[in-house]
């Protein structure tokens, strides 16, 4: 997929891509690596004023690496500006070098305020609850993990504290690259991130520690940000694209025909929501196969909806005919019933969306789904555990790198849902992609069933599986915010349907 499809897109790097993004930034500028690292310093002390205008008290506590580099500027440029400030060091004074041995002069030349030593002090002696604010400058886009003793219990003693922390490109104890976080991490009240943003900062356990997210591009040239390839782009709930605007000569035959296939006994609920959701999504047709039983709720709640009640699975194929995508999996259940369904929909050699127990038997037969099959599969990470075979904890080590790997295993675009939502294709031309939207409110019953119709509506019309697996996610999250707004803590997955137009109403149309 084309990143410049979508408006909103924002490019991440892996810390090795970061350094390389660096290099070129301060060699554009025509500038010293010194030079950049004051613009990062500079750049965390506004956010630190802004944020924070009636601290006067604050401690910085600085690693020996570069990231303790930007600290020290702020330490220097906040006694400059007549704050009561404070140093911790954590580590030997020896080890700090290069462009942060040059911050860390700076401040020693403008101060006579001791320097204090973080590992050998406890937290009464630091008197950390007597400062307004703390700065996080320990460890940065090196940090692979667990933390030292030493640091994991300065980073407990902050945790501690009530005084909100701003931390330097990266909390510390976050793993930049993956969103892990094994052992002490730091939570930050806000965390400015310089030039570009980090996959690790945007999904996963880290979304729990990086609070407030600022990136500052420290006047970094577009021309460096395109040179150096990019790992995944961040899309926002915002984003714009997707799809066309309709022209006023449409009709229901230029927007493609939804089969959702699901609501096994017991279960009609799920296959109804997310034939709700390809309905508001603006698929011209929808249709539903589901039990019999659940055929006039269904036809109650949406009359719009075409519902065959489906006791025979063989008569799937014929349901088939004339569709643009099947999704299949909500409520579908693992039965001989839900089983037989599956294979008819695989072989009806169409687009297929896959969620929820369409995965899971999937997953306990990998060979059911021939590889030419044109496939979306939108697992949560419990169902993404049963697909690649490890444990959950695993793949939410490295939700990136799992969701890419699934994409390559079952040659579809995968939608890795969660906080950070991730999306990945087997296309080494697309780069994943992780959705920043969303609230804590869509973490409820039915949420997964509502994307995966949405997807489904969104590939009828026309957009690839990449394209409408990304933009999915996007106007997810945007209906889920817009939800949020009327029903807050209670809102459920039909609010979320209901303001799928809306959402998309908000999305510019692309060119």
């Amino acid at each position: 997929m084309n990143a410049k499809y979508f408006s909103a897109l924002q490019p991440f790097y892996r810390a090795s891509a970061m350094r390389e993004v660096d290099r070129q930034t301060y060699t554009a500028l025509g500038i010293s690596e010194y030079a950049l690292m004051c613009r990062a310093g500079e750049a965390g002390f506004r956010v630190l004023t802004s944020q924070w205008p009636d601290a006067r008290r604050i401690i910085v506590f600085c690693g020996t690496g570069n990231n303790g580099g930007d600290g020290w500027v702020i330490a220097r440029l906040a006694q400059d500006a007549g704050y009561d400030c404070r140093v911790a060091l954590v580590g030997d004074p020896a080890r700090i070098s290069g462009p942060a041995r040059m911050a860390h002069d700076a401040w020693c030349d403008i101060t006579s305020v001791a320097l204090l030593n973080a590992e050998d002090l406890s937290a009464d002696e630091l008197e950390i609850d007597a400062f307004d604010i703390m700065v996080d400058a320990l460890t940065g886009i090196g940090f692979s993990g667990p933390a030292r003793e030493a640091l994991g219990d300065l980073i407990a003693v902050i945790n501690a504290s009530t005084a909100p922390v701003l931390s330097l490109d990266v909390p510390s104890g976050v793993d930049a690259n993956t969103g892990s976080v094994i052992g002490a991490a730091v939570h930050a009240t806000t965390t400015v991130t310089f030039i570009a943003n980090k996959p690790g900062l945007l999904t996963g356990a880290a979304l729990n520690h990086v609070g407030r997210l600022v990136l500052a591009d420290l006047g970094a040239p577009h021309t460096v940000i395109e040179s150096v390839p990019a790992d995944g782009y961040r899309i926002s709930a915002h984003a714009a694209g997707g799809l066309a605007a309709r022209s006023t000569s449409s009709h229901k035959g230029h927007f493609g025909h939804v089969l959702v296939v699901g609501g096994n006994r017991g279960m009609g609920g799920a296959a109804l929501l997310a034939a709700g959701a390809a309905l508001r999504s603006g698929a011209g047709l929808v249709s539903l196969a589901t039990r019999s039983e659940h055929v006039t709720a269904a036809l109650i709640r949406h009359p719009e909806l075409m519902i065959t009640g489906l006791d025979d699975a063989a008569a799937l194929p014929a349901l088939c005919d004339g569709k643009s995508v099947i999704v299949i999996g909500p409520g579908l259940g693992q039965d001989e019933w839900a089983q037989q369904c599956l294979r008819h929909a695989v072989t009806a050699g169409m687009p297929l969306v896959c969620d929820a127990d369409a995965l899971n038997m999937i997953a306990e037969n990998e060979g059911v789904m021939p590889r030419e099959t044109p496939l979306i599969v939108t697992p949560h990470p419990g169902e993404a555990s049963r697909l690649a075979g490890v444990p959950t904890g695993e793949i939410e080590s490295d939700r990136v790198g799992w969701a890419t790997a699934l994409a390559e295993r079952y040659a579809g675009v995968v939608v890795l849902k969660g906080a950070g939502t991730v999306i990945a294709s087997p296309d080494k031309d697309d780069q994943p992609h992780i959705c920043a939207g969303g609230n804590p409110g869509m973490a409820t019953g039915g949420m997964g069933d509502v994307l995966a119709g949405l997807i489904g509506a969104l590939v009828a019309q026309g957009l690839s599986h990449m394209e409408a697996s990304t933009f999915g996610v996007a106007t997810h999250a945007r209906a889920g915010d817009l939800a949020w707004e009327r029903h807050g803590v209670g809102l459920t997955a039909a609010d979320v349907a209901e303001s799928l137009g809306v959402a998309l109403s908000h999305m510019a149309p692309s060119a």
